[in-house]
């Protein structure tokens, strides 16, 4: 796959998802439409690898919340392969890395733009998404558990500084632990109002000096070595979600 082709998937994900964060700003969401672009990210790694998924991130002028969780999804997905994880647990964490943030399409504008510190009172409403986004996958008809789980609990910590539940130890699933790694990384490396992005060693090296108290120290030796591994398992090409839907994607790309 041309790095053209692996840009147009791109741009064609990151399009669909800002309808379905549209949606969510007032009411629920079509999970199908999610589903169609689970194998589009998963051909684009798999063909173009994580480091050029991470490019197309990059690239992009605005880096707001779409952008961030097409970050998420391709990393988790990369990760989940380098762990040796199974097929079905890639393509997971790839729809809940693409959901994790929905609740803040409901997140005034002003606070998720706001190029300074937020107040008190900003952070409180902020913190609001992980439970609001969770809302809006039940109330939309999600009912894979890892993927509500991820939504609720990507800011939950091992020793229960986290929130919105306070979650600590074994009470927070491995998979989530994964995500939250993923979206802390991501996160660090991306362009905010307030701040550049990071290098990829100082985001490490921040994920390193979270570990072991509030970050799984397993996962997070694993994750700087995920960064340099290729993505190329056969069965990637064999996943069936809304294949119109993914395969159209596909040929629009392959056409221009």
């Amino acid at each position: 796959m041309s790095d053209r082709l692996v840009e147009r998937i791109f741009e064609r994900a990151r399009a669909t998802l800002s309808r379905v964060f549209g949606d969510a700003a007032g009411g629920g969401i079509d999970i199908r439409v999610v589903d169609g672009l689970v194998y589009p990210v998963m051909r684009a790694l798999q063909d173009g690898g994580v480091q050029r998924w991470l490019v197309s991130v990059h690239a992009h002028a605005s880096q707001d919340t779409v952008q961030h969780s097409l970050h998420v999804a391709g990393l988790a997905a990369n990760f989940v392969h380098h762990l040796g994880l199974p097929i079905r647990d890639c393509v997971t964490l790839v729809r809940a890395g693409l959901l994790h943030d929905i609740g803040k399409a409901r997140i005034p504008r002003a606070i998720l733009d706001k190029p300074g510190a937020l107040t008190a009172a900003e952070m409180d409403l902020m913190r609001t998404h992980a439970a609001t986004g969770h809302e809006i996958l039940l109330a939309s008809g999600m009912r894979d558990p890892v993927v509500l789980a991820v939504a609720r609990h990507h800011h939950e910590m091992l020793d229960g500084s986290g929130y919105p539940d306070r979650l600590a130890g074994a009470a927070i699933r491995e998979l989530v632990r994964l995500a939250t790694v993923c979206d802390i990384y991501a996160a660090l490396t991306e362009r905010r109002p307030y701040r550049p992005g990071m290098s990829r060693a100082d985001a490490l090296a921040i994920l390193q000096e979270m570990a072991p108290v509030r970050l799984d120290p397993v996962l997070v030796r694993a994750f700087g070595a995920s960064l340099d591994t290729p993505f190329a398992i056969e069965a990637a090409r064999a996943v069936r979600l809304a294949p119109p839907v993914a395969g159209l994607a596909l040929r629009e790309g392959e056409a221009s």
